[in-house]
């Protein structure tokens, strides 16, 4: 080999290094072929809502690769289980982007492991939109590559709070899982609580794992609280539930926030769901909010999936357009051309308008809904209401 074929082998190989472990691999993948790839719980505490992500992606991959795939590349979906643990996810995703050296990231579920992703994909300088993320101190670290689409945590629990308000509760009981997405929501929750007048007379924080809540229970109503608001997932939701009516304990007004929002949540919980509020960042109601290809979607999942897709299946599915609608504005997988359309680009999806600020952040407001005759009904705010709520709770010997 001559010296001047060595220095410009050299050259290419600096060039090649200089790019890093996340600069597009598309060209040079068989069959013309892109790797899209991520972990979400698959298994653990986050399944339930999570598999309603992986439904939306799954479902995503199909509609493109069928309409001539990402860039004229078809997509081959890589998607690991993170087993809803943290640890687990920072080694899946280093191996993502070290070792299958994927083309595009996915997104992973629940604000504490989408913070700790964060630090990972933010090193390798690959972007994506978190569809499963809402705590606003993931965005308030400086971080250029994670971007946000879904009402932020703190407003969770804003329409239970105004609803509360107008039924006349002075005293409420802000409780939640010992993590930072229903830390965050705990918080807003106390802020607008403090904004409409209302008395928080007890704020508490239960281990992830905790089932029985008994104890807790009994101190909230000793406390006089007249309505609970409980940043919840679907298990914990579920047990305060069943354990109010067991002891009974009676509220004006019970909001949990992920729990309700899950379409087998009335079914699986029973009679217990009836008349508790809920939050929803987008509800399949096209004739209610009206995005663009609302209808479209929803029919798809419903026939693949044989259920009505929620807001966790919208968000993901809205995320993954803004993402196409990224990729065709920077002509490549190029990731730095990709974080900075994500950073500029506006479009309207099937989940809404996506446009974020300096941060990273999206602005959009939520639903709150109230579970009636077992289905989820928006009742705030009133300009996207179906119907009036149903409160004060009627006490469980009147049910």
């Amino acid at each position: 080999m001559t010296t001047a074929a060595i220095r410009t082998l050299a050259g290419t190989l600096a060039i090649l290094l200089a790019g890093g472990v996340g600069a597009a691999w598309a060209g040079h993948r068989p069959n013309n072929e892109v790797l899209v790839g991520g972990a979400i719980s698959q298994t653990g505490q986050y399944a339930e809502p999570a598999g309603r992500q992986a439904n939306s992606i799954k479902l995503w991959v199909d509609d493109v690769n069928g309409g001539g795939g990402l860039l004229g590349h078809k997509i081959v979906l890589r998607l690991l289980d993170d087993k809803s643990d943290t640890q687990t996810a920072i080694k899946l995703y280093e191996k993502l982007i070290t070792e299958d050296k994927v083309d595009l990231l996915l997104a992973p579920y629940s604000s504490g492991i989408t913070e700790a992703v964060a630090n990972v994909n933010e090193r390798y300088k690959m972007p994506f939109v978190a569809y499963g993320a809402a705590s606003t101190p993931i965005w308030e670290k400086g971080r250029k590559y994670i971007f946000n689409i879904v009402p932020v945590a703190e407003d969770y629990q804003k329409g239970a709070v105004h609803l509360a308000k107008q039924i006349g509760v002075t005293k409420l009981a802000i409780i939640g899982q010992d993590s930072l997405f229903p830390r965050q929501a705990g918080k807003g929750a106390k802020d607008w609580a403090k904004k409409l007048g209302i008395d928080v007379v007890l704020e508490e924080n239960y281990p992830p794992k905790q089932t029985d809540f008994t104890a807790l229970l009994q101190k909230i109503k000793g406390a006089g609280a007249e309505a609970v608001i409980s940043n919840s997932y679907f298990a914990d939701a579920a047990a305060q539930l069943r354990q109010m009516r067991e002891l009974n304990v009676n509220f004006k007004l019970f909001s949990s926030t992920v729990g309700p929002g899950l379409p087998n949540f009335p079914e699986q919980v029973g009679a217990p769901a009836e008349y508790v509020l809920g939050f929803s960042s987008w509800e399949p109601l096209p004739a209610v909010l009206g995005f663009p290809g609302m209808k479209e979607y929803i029919e798809r999942y419903e026939k693949r999936f044989g259920e009505k897709p929620n807001y966790h299946a919208g968000a993901t599915y809205g995320s993954l357009q803004v993402t196409e609608a990224a990729l065709k504005k920077a002509g490549s997988f190029d990731n730095e051309k990709l974080r900075d359309a994500l950073a500029t680009i506006e479009v309207d999806t099937m989940f809404g308008r996506y446009k974020v600020d300096a941060r990273g952040m999206n602005s959009r407001d939520g639903l709150t809904f109230q579970i009636l005759k077992g289905q989820r009904r928006v009742v705030w705010p009133e300009k996207w209401a179906e119907t009036k709520p149903e409160l004060p709770m009627p006490e469980w010997s009147k049910r």
